[in-house]
């Protein structure tokens, strides 16, 4: 290659790369926990989706969805990957919704140090938590009670933080439980730790992780709303038919190496993360149920309140997800 050349195809990418930047909406996007159910969104950003359809994503790590949901209020990250605090807050007062779902099911295993063996071992103990509100709270409640044991009562709950800090505190045995998703159970497991139940098998068919913005972000930002999901969507059509590229950003982000681990949490998630992102509501009002045990400001909140499906409806309805699985 001659040098003038190269310099000329230095030159062109110089250009295309000001006029995506000069043109891109820059994004600062959340997701509250380093555990499998955000795959999505990580794929998504690794594969240029969101470039794809002219956004300029950030993507910030918080610790806790309910930090996460937090985010979106203040307007600090317009659009993130949050859990069930969207309900929390919602039911506070604050303009938050749901957009599209990542996992409709629970994929928790609760956890314990080696020594505790069955639920009545728990009695007396502490269980790690991110934050009050946030997924890995209300998990750990509905999972203690399901279990037959009263949350605060028999078994402290204690924040803590993500998911690296909780397994940390459980391995110094300052707590002694906590809840975890694949791949970080299976590693927990490896080192010897308890697996006290799956929390999926309780039956409990509740959103683990999903998509959330504002009304008043939807209403004055409706296209860049729709192209985020456009891409997110995108996003899963590659997780389900690329696992190689799935599992090393899955390792990339959770930090595990252990292939038998990624594997498993792998096929775990590739299952249960719906090609149409769209939420289960009697789901949702259930969960709503459950916080007005302790949240009496809640009673009149229903599901249609938390959830704006209307952008993805319309992507449904024009036929783009059904263009990408034909390709």
């Amino acid at each position: 290659m001659s040098v003038k050349l190269y310099q000329s195809l230095i030159l062109l990418l110089a250009l295309v790369s000001f006029a995506f930047n000069a043109h891109a909406q820059k994004l600062s996007s959340a997701y509250g926990a380093i555990g499998g159910a955000f795959l999505p969104m990580w794929v998504t950003h690794e594969v240029g989706l969101f470039k794809k359809y002219g956004l300029d994503v950030d993507l910030v790590f918080v610790r806790g969805g309910s930090i996460a949901a937090a985010a979106v209020v203040s307007g600090q990250t317009p659009i993130a990957g949050t859990d069930t605090a969207v309900v929390s807050m919602a039911g506070g007062g604050a303009d938050i919704v749901f957009i599209a779902t990542m996992v409709n099911t629970l994929p928790y295993f609760l956890v314990a140090r080696p020594e505790i063996k069955t639920k009545e071992d728990l009695r007396g103990k502490r269980a790690a938590i991110s934050r009050f509100g946030s997924a890995s709270d209300f998990v750990t409640r509905m999972t203690l009670e399901g279990l037959g044991l009263v949350p605060d009562r028999d078994v402290a709950i204690v924040q803590i933080g993500a998911v690296p800090d909780r397994f940390a505190a459980m391995e110094a045995n300052v707590v002694q439980a906590t809840v975890l998703t694949p791949p970080t159970n299976l590693v927990a497991k490896k080192k010897g730790f308890s697996i006290i139940v799956n929390v999926a098998a309780l039956g409990l068919k509740i959103p683990n992780s999903a998509l959330a913005t504002t009304r008043s972000y939807i209403k004055s930002n409706r296209e860049i709303v729709r192209k985020y999901l456009m891409a997110y969507i995108e996003g899963i059509k590659v997780l389900k038919s690329d696992p190689a590229l799935s599992m090393r950003s899955l390792s990339r982000y959770t930090r595990v190496t252990d292939a038998e681990s990624l594997e498993e949490a792998y096929r775990v998630y590739a299952e249960a993360i719906p090609d149409r992102p769209y939420f289960d509501l009697p789901s949702i009002q259930r969960m709503i149920d459950f916080y007005k045990k302790s949240r009496p400001e809640m009673a009149k909140l229903k599901a249609e309140d938390v959830v704006d499906m209307s952008l993805l409806q319309e992507i449904d309805q024009s036929g783009f997800i059904d263009t990408l699985y034909k390709k």
